[in-house]
């Protein structure tokens, strides 16, 4: 049996990267999973293997975490379809790269809608679910530049700091009531997000970061999906409020030996 046997997840961002490795280990633990995004599955192959091993999994594409509507009429079908909303992971998210003065106001709206008001939107149409039920688990994603600052990466260091604080809000705010509510704070991920750093006119910032990191390397997406599980399972029941680095030894501090 599963760690997440008939349970039901909601997965946000779930055509690639962190998104897609949480949906496709829920469903390797049992779980019937829904996964949203704005774009169709990056790997087919690989959703269709789950759906072959767990046939409730299913996508649903075009849901645009910023808008209510859209998200309103997604969650009221997963809830349909299943009966029960049990795991909610909110992996839809930007990245982005700016300085207080050159930011553009489109570019702030942006990274702060899409990481931080998606996530609160999301739960705020699963909450009722779990309510009922009166058990429930949140996972939002937030990221180790929601704890500590880093230069030139404004909007991005606001929404997954504004993520970190929403997570201990909504965690005190539900506990009574059954409802955990964690966050995960990656790292550096080998994700379609952080693409961009593999190129050749960025590969001396990517060298630098995996210097942060003790491990010396960038994590894996499905590194984090197994926290993820974690914090899902029944194993996390006295856990919330928390906010759980999956970080490779980066928030830990800087070697001054190299």
């Amino acid at each position: 049996m599963g760690r997440l046997e008939d349970k039901v997840a909601l997965v946000t961002g779930a055509a690639s990267g962190i998104g897609a490795a949480c949906a496709l280990r829920f469903a390797e633990e049992g779980a019937r999973v829904a996964g949203l995004d704005l774009q169709g599955p990056v790997d087919g192959a690989a959703w269709d293997a789950a759906v072959k091993a767990a046939p409730d999994a299913w996508f649903r594409e075009a849901v645009d975490v910023r808008d209510e509507g859209q998200v309103r009429e997604a969650v009221a079908a997963v809830r349909e379809r299943f009966g029960r909303i049990d795991v909610l992971v909110n992996a839809a998210g930007v990245g982005g790269f700016s300085v207080a003065h050159l930011c553009e106001e489109e570019e702030w709206d942006r990274t702060v809608d899409i990481n931080l008001k998606g996530s609160w939107l999301v739960t705020k149409h699963v909450l009722p679910a779990m309510l009922e039920q009166a058990s429930g688990s949140v996972i939002h994603l937030a990221s180790v530049e929601g704890i500590e600052g880093m230069g030139g990466s404004l909007a991005y260091n606001a929404s997954k700091g504004g993520v970190v604080l929403m997570t201990k809000n909504m965690a005190i705010d539900y506990a009574k009531l059954g409802v955990r509510v964690n966050c995960l704070c990656p790292g550096l991920i080998d994700t379609p997000l952080t693409e961009l750093l593999q190129g050749e006119e960025l590969a001396a910032v990517r060298n630098r970061m995996l210097e942060w990191h003790a491990m010396g390397r960038a994590g894996k997406p499905e590194e984090v999906a197994a926290c993820a599980l974690f914090l899902a399972s029944d194993d996390a029941s006295f856990v919330t409020g928390h906010s759980l680095v999956v970080d490779g030894g980066w928030t830990a501090g800087r070697s001054a030996t190299g």
